[in-house]
């Protein structure tokens, strides 16, 4: 069973991530038949890194370069020649920001029109964004309420 705190903590992954990352990394993991040190080489990362993360010890990943490196892991893994899309992976120097047509920076990996929770971060700080949650609560826009908190989450 986990603590409260981890528990809070994989939610919060949930929110900014839609799964927690021990999924992600471990259907990776999985499908390239890597370890988890072989795995955060790949991504650009340290292997005590991928295992806070894994553990849901830290929330986040710190690095866009190393989430835009998984979501092309993920994107690739039904091409068959698997050593070459780890290489090519690896080798990757992914653009750290994208711009979108309204001319706002997104984050990496985040296709415009992607999570609009994600979007809304980019927009609004968590203070504003709670505030805007509760209004919507009141005003009986649940749906929208959680939109507005998954948002917040992700500054945490």
């Amino acid at each position: 069973m986990s603590s409260p705190v981890t528990e809070q903590r994989l939610a919060q992954q949930r929110a900014i991530y839609g799964t927690p990352l021990a999924e992600r990394f471990g259907a990776l993991m999985n499908v390239y038949r890597l370890s988890q040190r072989s795995l955060a080489r790949v991504l650009g990362l340290s292997a005590p890194m991928l295992s806070q993360l894994i553990n849901a010890q830290r929330i986040k990943i710190g690095n866009p370069a190393v989430y835009e490196r998984l979501v092309m892991l993920e994107e690739r893994q039904d091409e068959p020649d698997h050593e070459r899309v780890l290489a090519e992976v690896q080798a990757s120097a992914p653009v750290l920001t994208t711009h979108t047509s309204r001319g706002r920076q997104a984050l990496a990996g985040t296709p415009e029109g992607g999570d609009v929770a994600v979007q809304l971060a980019l927009y609004a700080g968590p203070e504003a964004l709670l505030a805007a949650a509760q209004a919507a609560r009141m005003a009986g826009g649940q749906a929208l309420a959680e939109v507005l908190e998954r948002a917040a989450a992700h500054h945490g």
